[in-house]
């Protein structure tokens, strides 16, 4: 949208208007993150919003008279109880670390179910995912590079 990170920004030669952004599985934002949206005037639509159906997003897809989406999908929004790879299950650290910080609370098949009826909607020309971050992987890649045969151990 042509904010953010100044290096990045001036990279973006067509930045997306503001309308045509809708959050979707949002809650709990910080001061900041709120005042964003509401200086943008940006829509959103909360977990509790999408539990039964996702009518708030195609609603205001219709609205736009989009034909075509693309997808911005943080892992974060789902519920961590659903899925750890993410920010939150970093292994070793403080049970304090994350205080404040909004956890997800979409499940898998709220989160399915959405992107379906959005793909029957609109043509969904872009699908970014982000916020993975599969901490048992990477401690079990590090662990195997020490170990002889696998990674040649100690020396």
């Amino acid at each position: 949208m042509g904010e953010g990170d100044p290096d990045f920004a001036k990279r973006v030669g067509q930045p997306i208007k503001p309308q045509n952004v809708m959050y979707a599985g949002l809650y709990d934002m910080s001061p900041v993150e709120w005042q964003i949206v509401e200086r943008l005037g940006l829509r959103m639509a909360t977990p509790s919003q999408l539990a039964d159906d996702s009518e708030p997003v195609l609603d205001w897809l219709r609205s736009t008279g989009a034909k075509h989406v693309a997808i911005h999908f943080d892992l974060d929004v789902i519920d961590p109880s659903q899925f750890r790879s993410l920010n939150f299950a970093m292994p070793n650290i403080t049970p304090d670390a994350f205080a404040g910080v909004a956890r997800g609370r979409m499940t898998i098949p709220h989160v399915i179910r959405l992107l379906n009826d959005v793909a029957a909607e609109v043509e969904v020309v872009g699908l970014g995912i982000t916020e993975h971050l599969p901490w048992d992987a990477l401690i079990i890649r590090d662990m195997l590079r020490q170990l002889p045969l696998l990674g040649g151990g100690r020396k």
